[in-house]
């Protein structure tokens, strides 16, 4: 049967178009995900391209309409399978989750735990989850690897590698293969991070990345639930697109297609953005923080390689006199992701994010009690 979803159906050598139903509305009608199926030869493999998930996160839609076209199919081994959006509640009102649904709609995929008995005292699935839920079956059932598109304020280009996790709470034999299987994922993750050739940064330690729920993200439920090689690709601003980065993440997702083996042709230079190499891995981290309430003047731009110790904040009261912490340094050797929004902050607030070098280990077992369920 031909691959299809909603009311799009892949013919070779053609684009098609159509509708996914996401969310039916009590009022009638319902919000639908609009669906590009773009195939070439069918017997090649399949790409999941997933974007603005966040409503304000507009550059993934027009990297999607810069990938699709008719010269890029003629050539094309395998199926694209794109979204341009999974919010189109966000994208219609600016807003980061679509209005019927509360919370971060890219923490709304399944974790991949047991389902348990319903409690009654307990909020079921939203719509949102729920319609999530059916949309990962359906990555699952046809794509052979995926990248969801967003975006990060006042940040260059880079591409997010998640942690693979792994069951540790059976038999000795299976938690060997288990952990045998994450270790392929991860190799295979990297190879894509290579072939796509921005800059890359490993995600936060397994404690702080179950916290913050980021194993629910599109693409980590792709990863960890579904076992296919997926990406986060971020591309800056959202609400004005810079189209360098439009250019060179439509030329790394072709890249990208040809490490799959989609396109024939030789991989593309990546040009118009900064990518950073420090020479050693970086996990994400909210640093340095400051003491107590200020006015913030930042000596560092996105994109600079820091060392440890390096001055990166001048710290003055609104009155614009010295504070006692004066200088704000870094505290880690790394580069700087980008600046946190404004000049004013709190106590313990975080002036920058930054990729700082770490050795931890991007494969991790799950905690002993996480697929426990009363």
């Amino acid at each position: 049967m031909p691959l299809s979803l909603g009311t799009a159906r892949a013919a070779p050598g053609k684009i098609k178009y159509g509708a996914w139903d996401f969310v039916a509305h009590p009022s009638g009608g319902r919000d639908r995900l609009p669906v590009i199926i773009a195939q070439g030869d069918p017997r090649g493999p399949v790409l999941w391209v997933t974007a603005s998930i966040h409503g304000p996160e507009h550059t993934g839609i027009l990297v999607v309409h810069q990938l699709i076209n008719r010269e890029l199919v003629r050539k094309l081994h395998g199926t694209i399978v794109a979204l341009p959006t999974l919010n189109p509640a966000g994208v219609r009102t600016l807003k980061r989750q679509p209005y019927y649904h509360d919370g971060d709609p890219n923490r709304a995929f399944p974790d991949g735990r047991p389902a348990h008995k319903p409690d009654p005292d307990d909020e079921p699935p939203s719509s949102t989850e729920q319609a999530y839920a059916r949309l990962l079956k359906e990555i699952k059932a046809s794509a052979d690897c995926m990248v969801d598109l967003h975006n990060w304020s006042g940040s260059l280009s880079y591409v997010f590698k998640d942690t693979v996790f792994y069951r540790s709470d059976r038999s000795a034999a299976q938690n060997k293969a288990a952990r045998a299987g994450a270790r392929r994922m991860d190799a295979r993750l990297a190879e894509m991070c290579a072939a796509y050739g921005h800059t890359t940064i490993n995600e936060l330690p397994a404690r702080k990345y179950l916290a913050e729920k980021l194993h629910r993200s599109t693409t980590s439920a792709a990863v960890n639930v579904a076992r296919l090689p997926a990406l986060t690709m971020e591309l800056g601003d959202g609400n004005f697109p810079d189209s360098a980065m439009v250019r060179a993440a439509t030329a790394g997702l072709r890249n990208l297609m040809r490490w799959a083996g989609m396109l024939a042709d030789p991989p593309e230079p990546i040009t118009g953005i900064r990518i950073i190499d420090p020479g050693y891995p970086c996990r994400r981290m909210e640093t340095p923080r400051v003491s107590t309430a200020c006015i913030v003047r930042h000596l560092v731009e996105a994109g600079e390689i820091v060392e440890r110790g390096q001055p990166l904040a001048e710290i003055r009261d609104i009155w614009g006199r010295p504070t006692g912490e004066k200088i704000l340094r870094s505290e880690h050797d790394g580069w700087i992701m980008a600046r946190s929004a404004g000049v004013a902050f709190y106590p313990g607030a975080a002036v920058c994010t930054m990729a700082v070098h770490s050795s931890l280990d991007t494969v991790q077992p799950y905690p002993k009690d996480f697929f426990k369920r009363g």
